[in-house]
């Protein structure tokens, strides 16, 4: 079953995004312009995007207009695949926007999960 994602901010200043479903963060891992908050069960539980706009190819004032995004995190052996899916207010567009990022947080075997707002 799919989490929710509880809140979801748009620094259009600083450009910064950030989502998270609400749990107690134990960690946050920064890997470049991104930075994954991890739950003690060491799953992630939200995700910060700085240079947002750049790094998701999408413009500031739509971004400060999200209203749907669903993020899928596969956990492999040794690696985290994330992908976000953004729907966004303008002509009813969506963008899937893929995050490969490689970090080892101790899976023993592969799982899929899924975050939804909406």
């Amino acid at each position: 079953m799919a989490k929710k994602i509880t809140e979801i901010d748009y620094d259009l200043d600083n450009d910064i995004f950030f989502m998270s479903n609400g749990e107690n963060v134990k960690a946050s891992l920064d890997i470049g312009d991104f930075v994954l908050d991890v739950n003690s069960n060491n799953l992630v539980c939200g995700i910060e995007i700085m240079n947002a706009s750049e790094n998701l190819g999408i413009n500031k004032n739509i971004l400060k207009s999200i209203k749907k995004i669903k993020m899928s995190v596969n956990y492999r052996t040794n690696s985290v695949y994330v992908l976000l899916m953004i729907s966004f207010n303008k002509n009813s567009k969506e963008v899937n926007v893929q995050i490969p990022l490689s970090l080892n947080l101790g899976h023993k075997t592969p799982q899929k999960e899924v975050l939804i707002y909406n």
